[in-house]
């Protein structure tokens, strides 16, 4: 593999597990945006809409990414998500049915995803191919590790303008989603006072208001807590924040 090919490849996988980052490393060190797995036709953004990764979907755009570049299946990236903000983002019509493609072999950054995305221990050779018996042994492990998530949301969620960029799940009961719920539990996990929330944000750009929103929102949404002026000082947690543009109204 060429060092070329070899970037490119750093870059899809970057795209698949949602390393925000080191994609934006990458293609600040001359990486083309647009590359495409010969093997499968895949680019970057074919992952990062694939996988319902937001931000990394957004950023890709925002740096060029072609959605009208088709893989082997004959499949555009946004085809591929489930996530209505990426769909919506690229034009996606409404009630299209999402697209599924069979990879020939299995990328080396499939072995050991971060769940849910779990897959095929491959003895680290990239070409090997699924047999059938590990698909079903794949399958089995996964629906194991899933009983207990069943009855739950999963979020992903941080603070906005925070020094930490990285994401931490939240679990949501299922059969108590509602919006005061949602705020209380990520105050509670994020170690936030609730006094200093000006709002809640869905990313890249959607604010959560009401329990109807949260009964929208699907397992590993990206959301962010954004806080009043009043942040800096509070006692709960010590944020290095970037200055608040604008005077933010506490909703509790």
């Amino acid at each position: 593999m060429s060092a070329i090919e070899d970037v490119g490849e750093r870059l899809r996988e970057a795209s698949c597990v949602g390393d925000l980052d080191l994609v934006s490393k990458l293609l600040s060190q001359g990486a083309d945006v647009n590359s495409i797995n010969s093997m499968n036709g895949w680019t970057a953004l074919h992952w990062a809409c694939k996988r319902n990764h937001v931000t990394v979907a957004t950023f890709l755009k925002e740096k060029g990414a072609d959605n009208s570049i088709l893989n082997k299946d004959g499949h555009c990236p946004a085809q591929l998500s489930s996530n209505e903000d990426i769909r919506q983002m690229f034009g996606v019509p409404p009630g299209l049915d999402v697209k599924t493609s069979k990879l020939p072999i299995t990328p080396n950054y499939l072995a050991n995803p971060v769940f849910p995305y779990s897959s095929d221990k491959i003895n680290g050779n990239q070409n090997s191919f699924t047999s059938p018996t590990e698909v079903t042994q794949r399958n089995n492990h996964i629906a194991q590790q899933n009983q207990g998530f069943m009855s739950d949301l999963v979020l992903k969620a941080r603070v906005a303008n925070c020094e930490e960029k990285d994401f931490i799940e939240i679990d949501l009961e299922r059969d108590n989603l509602s919006f005061d719920n949602m705020v209380h539990v990520m105050c509670e996990e994020l170690k936030v006072d609730k006094k200093i929330v000006a709002k809640v944000r869905k990313l890249p750009n959607t604010i959560v208001r009401k329990d109807k929103d949260v009964f929208r929102l699907k397992d590993f949404q990206e959301m962010e807590l954004v806080l009043t002026n009043r942040a800096m000082s509070a006692a709960s947690r010590t944020y290095n924040l970037a200055p608040a543009k604008n005077n933010e109204t506490i909703l509790y």
